[in-house]
């Protein structure tokens, strides 16, 4: 990211002798093109200008973009308007390189709406947001800058088969939906299984399953969607969670499906909390799960932090020396790694490099989730860490998802 600039486009529009005239067309090559507007960056090949665009069809009184790389506050994020015009801009330079998913706030007399760009060139469907939303989810806006890398194994291909998902609810109430991959819906050899935190029905990860079997990129595997909790007590090291992931949970499964009990062939993977969760349930249950695949898994949590913030959040029991972002112990992921023997288990990593929160992390996602890699490493583990271009966003996870997939269960060589 780079300091707000102006991008030529919209300086033509600045300058136009007639502002009405010249939006129109504007917005006729916007429509056709897509948003947001990409231009070149003359002094810089690694950078384009990328202006984030609104047009208001009433009046309003603030338009702020949020994505997952910038790391700003609301008011560097907030775009200007066009005198004269319906049009509200803001350009940044931006590496070439990027993707973020991106969405706009738009304030009027009413109140604040979050609304995607509706004439974004890349919209995609996201487990998160399909979670939360009551019917079909709304499609998320993606910035896809020109060097990004191509992300595929979440393109529905129709010339791939489908595997079938059903829906079972666990002893404790919970959902948890089974996928078997295509040609496997009798009785056979036992499948590898994926079991994948933060589930629901429609996980992308079904498709990502139906294009590495198809590609015979990874051996025949089920997945387990489990339904969340509360994530907060539930995914963030909780030891009982983990036990009963591995000693309840599988066993379960295993008596509704022909599963694997090899943990070579048993993965656990997880995004954001579900990530640390992962990761701790692999190291304290080696030998239910083999392999643990962490996406922007929150390396930072740790207890002391949370305490620390709610406490400067409430000013009647915030005593006058906390401070967020004081020095405090290693965080928990990291500590139980850096004290444990290590385990047999394989471990994928990936993190976003922008990914610098979220608050109250303390050290920033980033820079925990370098850490446990260099302690990873120096236990010896078989690791496999990597960066990607954006930061804590799902349209990176829905596709390294099978990155990571092949590394583990494929036959070990870079993704």
């Amino acid at each position: 990211m780079g300091d707000d600039v102006l991008s030529p486009g919209i300086k033509a529009l600045f300058e136009s002798d007639d502002p009405v005239g010249s939006e129109a067309r504007l917005w006729t090559e916007l429509r056709s093109g897509g948003t947001p507007l990409i231009e070149t960056c003359p002094d810089d090949p690694r950078t384009r200008l990328v202006t984030f665009l609104w047009k208001a069809d009433r009046p309003v009184e603030r338009v702020t973009v949020n994505e997952t790389v910038s790391g700003l506050p609301p008011h560097r994020r907030s775009l200007l308007p066009v005198p004269g015009t319906a049009t509200w801009f803001l350009t940044w330079r931006i590496r070439a390189d990027v993707r973020t998913t991106y969405s706009f706030e738009v304030a009027d007399a009413s109140g604040t709406e979050r609304v995607p760009d509706p004439y974004a060139r890349v919209r995609e469907p996201h487990d998160f947001a399909a979670q939360m939303a009551r019917g079909v989810p709304p499609l998320e806006s993606v910035l896809v800058c020109p060097d990004a890398e191509p992300l595929s194994w979440t393109d529905l291909r129709p010339d791939v088969p489908r595997g079938t998902v059903t829906e079972g609810v666990y002893d404790d109430g919970r959902k948890v939906w089974t996928y078997i991959p295509a040609g496997h819906d009798e009785p056979g050899a036992p499948l590898g299984v994926l079991v994948v935190l933060d589930g629901y029905a429609g996980h992308s990860a079904s498709t990502v399953l139906d294009n590495l079997h198809a590609e015979g990129l990874i051996p025949p595997t089920a997945a387990l969607f489990v339904q969340n909790g509360d994530r907060g007590k539930e995914l963030s090291c909780n030891p009982e969670w983990s036990r009963h992931l591995a000693e309840d949970l599988l066993p379960w499964a295993r008596r509704r499906h022909p599963l694997t009990e090899d943990p070579a062939a048993t993965v656990i993977t997880g995004r954001s909390l579900g990530g640390l969760c992962a990761a701790y349930t692999g190291l304290k249950h080696p030998d239910v799960f083999g392999g643990v695949l962490m996406l922007s898994g929150s390396a930072w949590w740790d207890p002391d932090t949370l305490r620390a913030y709610l406490c400067l959040a409430d000013p009647a029991s915030n005593p006058a020396d906390t401070v967020v972002g004081a020095r405090s112990r290693t965080p928990a992921l990291i500590d139980e790694f850096r004290r444990a023997d290590r385990v047999p288990i394989r471990i994928y990593q990936e993190v976003g490099a922008f990914e610098t929160g979220p608050p109250p992390a303390t050290p920033g996602q980033i820079h925990a989730s370098r850490h446990l890699r260099d302690v990873l490493a120096l236990k010896g583990y078989d690791h496999r860490y990597r960066e990607f271009a954006g930061g804590h966003d799902e349209t990176w996870w829905r596709s390294r998802l099978g990155d990571g997939l092949i590394w583990l269960r494929g036959d070990g060589a870079d993704a």
